[in-house]
This record gives C-alpha cells, structure tokens and sequence, in this order.
C-alpha cells in the first residue's frame, strides 16, 4: 500500500510490526551455526591436543638408546635388502643382455658349438696341500728297481 504525507512518499507493508517470521527464522539459524562453531572448535582443539601429547610421547620412546639402535638395525637391514635386490636385477639384466646377444653372434660367426674343458686339454694335476708359508715338498726320488740278488730272482 502506497500512502503520500507531506509531499512524501513512504511504502507500507501488509506484515505486522515487530520481528516477521523470516527474520526470526534466520536468528535461530545464526544461534544454531553460532553453537556448533563453538563445538567444532572444542573437538578440534582437544583433538589436536590428544595428537600433540601422542607425539610428544612417542618422541620420547624413540630417543632411549634401545629404540636409536632398534631404529639403525632396520635401517641396516633395509639397505642390505635394497641392496640385495640391485644386485639381483643388475645380474638379470645381464644374464637378458647375453641372451640378446648370443643370436647375433650366431648369425655373424656362423654356428657355436659349446664344448667342455675336458675336451680341450688334459685333466690339471692335484694341487698338494701344504701350510700356509711352508716351503714346497721336495720331490719324490726317481724309483729305482731293487738289485737282483737270488731271493728276488725268480
């Protein structure tokens, strides 16, 4: 409703004075918002205290001279794996390569026969064994035959 005073012209509204129903709905939404901000806040803060004081406590366990130890033993152990792992996939990538090779070596040289040492050369002579340091064993005297005399003569 439009109503003109005094050269002026002021708009009126159908809705009863005082606070409209919209209005104190968005009043208990801001309280309702207001209290769980507030509650968050709470459980956030402790919660965040609960995981100060945790690793505050296991940083405490960690520096006795038990668990530095425990700590550089796994640390061992895991480079030693790692390593071990390297060393394995460096020796299959080898044992791979030559097998890449080997077919190109056939094609270029013809067929390869594979024979085995003993084909080659004669068996090696044992090795004597003797101590560490020790001189060489002298070597056995040329065998001589027994003279003859009439008990050996037959």
């Amino acid at each position: 409703m439009i109503t003109i005073q005094h050269d002026m012209i002021r708009l009126e509204h159908d809705q009863p004075t005082g606070l409209s129903c919209r209005k104190g709905m968005t009043a208990v939404k801001r309280i309702y918002y207001f209290g769980a901000g507030i509650a968050l806040g709470v459980a956030a803060t402790r919660r965040t205290r609960r995981a100060k004081e945790a690793a505050r406590e296991a940083l405490k366990a960690k520096v006795t001279p038990s668990a530095i130890a425990a700590d550089v033993a796994d640390a061992i152990a895991e480079l030693g794996n790692a390593v071990g792992a390297f060393a394995s996939d460096v020796r299959q990538g080898a044992i791979n390569r030559r097998a890449s090779y080997r077919p190109l070596v056939d094609n270029a040289t013809g067929a390869v026969i594979l024979v085995g040492p003993e084909t080659l050369a004669p068996a090696p002579q044992p090795i004597e064994q003797r101590a560490p340091g020790a001189p060489p064993p002298r070597p056995a005297p040329p065998h001589r035959a027994a003279p003859r005399t009439a008990r050996n003569s037959v």
